[in-house]
């Protein structure tokens, strides 16, 4: 059978015409196959059970983890390793978690600019971070965040909050409250 009897026209807006173009030309591919490959992946994951607002978040959140160099680790497995470093040479690890805190700080202020912009991002944050409630109010000069299940040990805690700390510095906060227990982290900031 003919390819051209097997093709069936769609509408779709005119800027998505012109972009579907655009991409299409820019890496070397007809539209048709573009089309093709973008409606066969976006089906596959919309009858796998994702929404089309999820496979979009997928998508973000897999750029930002690249973006990061972040490499998935079970909870469990990353906690033993903070924790058996942390007994051993504390000011190593939290050195090593602060380092972070700057390169994450690093991240959002050339991507979104301010901590303020950084609205958009907590979610992904969210999930980068194995949380059961990952709350972050960002005010005009105070930063509140709540975070239950961050961590198995206190030592965990402890390590997490000096990458907050450290991240909350970059942008001329100032820590004002830290509590800390295993799982729960809470840390209220004033710009300085």
């Amino acid at each position: 059978m003919s390819t051209r009897k097997d093709r069936v026209s769609l509408a779709v807006a005119r800027d998505v015409a012109e972009e579907l173009a655009n991409v299409a030309d820019s890496s070397g591919m007809t539209q048709y196959a573009l089309a093709n490959e973008l409606l066969r992946l976006g089906l596959e994951l919309i009858k796998s059970g994702y929404s089309p607002a999820q496979v979009r978040e997928l998508a973000y959140f897999y750029r930002i983890m690249m973006e990061l160099e972040i490499v998935p680790i079970p909870g469990r497995v990353l906690d033993k390793l903070i924790s058996d470093v942390y007994r051993v040479d504390k000011e190593t690890i939290l050195k090593v978690w602060c380092d972070a805190g700057k390169m994450l700080a690093g991240y959002i202020k050339a991507v979104f600019r301010d901590l303020e912009a950084v609205k958009s991002f907590v979610p992904y944050l969210a999930k980068i971070v194995p949380a059961k409630k990952f709350d972050v109010k960002i005010q005009q000069d105070e930063v509140q965040i709540d975070i239950v299940g961050i961590g198995y040990s206190l030592e965990s805690v402890e390590a997490n909050a000096a990458a907050a700390r450290c991240l909350l510095e970059e942008f001329e906060y100032k820590v004002q409250e830290v509590i800390t227990a295993p799982g729960i982290l809470h840390i209220i900031a004033k710009r300085q």
